[in-house]
C-alpha cells in the first residue's frame, strides 16, 4: 500500500515542476496517467514549434536525523559549531549515489516503454527533475558523465533541480535611503518568490538539451558551448 504522505509529496513536487515549465511558457502534457497501461515519463514538454523534451520527476528521501529523546525532550539532535559544548569526533556518513542511480534507471525504463509504444518520441531528450531531502543531497558528487555510473544513463540528457530565491538584495542596498530600503523590502516580501531550474547536463548524453531551454536555466556541467 502506498504511503499517503509520500504520495502527496510526490504529487506536490510534480505540480511544482509543471508550474515552473509553464512559467517559462512551455506547454505541459501529462503522459503518466491512471489510464496508462505501460510506464510513462511524467510529462511531455512542448513549445510553439512542437514537442521538445520528456521529463520525469523524482523525490529522494533521507534517513532523517538521529533520534535522541534525552536532549531537552526533543526527538532530533541538531549540532552547531557555535555551541560551546560542541564535541567530536563525528562519524562521516558515506556518500551514497545509489538513490540517484535507482531513480535514473526507473526514468530510463519509462522512456524505453514509451518509445517502444510510440517511436515518434525517440529523439526527444529526457530530463529528470529531482527533489532531495537535505540529508540526501548528493548531486554535487554525481559525475557529469552519467555513464560513469551506468551505460544506460546516456539516455538521460540532464538532471533538473529547482532553486528558490527568497530576496535578492543588491550590493547597493546599503547606499539607499531608509525610505528606499523600506520600499525595496516591502516589494520583496509581497512579490512571489522567484524560482529557477538548475540544469546539470550529462556530458555523455545521446541527445542534447534544447539550447533555448538551457538559456532559461542556471546551467551546471561540462564547460562546452551550448
Amino acid at each position: 500500500m502506498l504511503d499517503p504522505k509520500r504520495f502527496n509529496q510526490t504529487a506536490a513536487n510534480e505540480a511544482v515542476v509543471e508550474e515552473q515549465f509553464k512559467k517559462l511558457n512551455y506547454l505541459v502534457e501529462r503522459l503518466d496517467r491512471k489510464s496508462s497501461k505501460r510506464p510513462r515519463p511524467d510529462f511531455l514538454i512542448s513549445d510553439s514549434t512542437g514537442p521538445q523534451m520528456l521529463c520525469e520527476v523524482k523525490t529522494v528521501a533521507s534517513g532523517g536525523y538521529p533520534r535522541d529523546k534525552n536532549v531537552h525532550g526533543v526527538g532530533y539532535v541538531h549540532v552547531s559549531t557555535q555551541d560551546d559544548e560542541f564535541r567530536g569526533p563525528f562519524r562521516n556518513i558515506p556518500i551514497d549515489l545509489s538513490k540517484i542511480d535507482n531513480r535514473l534507471a526507473d526514468a530510463v525504463r519509462k522512456r524505453k516503454a514509451l518509445v517502444d509504444d510510440n517511436p515518434s518520441f525517440k529523439d526527444l531528450p529526457l530530463l529528470v527533475a529531482f527533489f532531495f531531502d537535505p540529508l540526501a543531497e548528493y548531486l554535487p558528487f554525481y559525475p557529469r558523465s552519467f555513464d560513469e555510473r551506468d551505460e544506460r544513463f546516456r539516455e538521460v540528457s540532464g538532471i533538473l533541480t529547482i532553486e528558490e530565491h527568497i530576496i535578492d538584495v543588491p550590493k547597493s542596498f546599503e547606499k539607499l535611503s531608509e525610505e528606499e530600503q523600506r520600499q525595496f523590502l516591502r516589494s520583496a516580501v509581497t512579490s512571489p518568490n522567484r524560482k529557477d531550474f538548475v540544469l546539470v547536463r550529462n556530458k555523455a548524453a545521446r541527445r542534447v538539451v534544447p539550447p533555448a531551454f538551457q538559456l532559461r536555466c542556471i546551467t551546471e556541467g561540462y564547460d562546452e558551448s551550448i
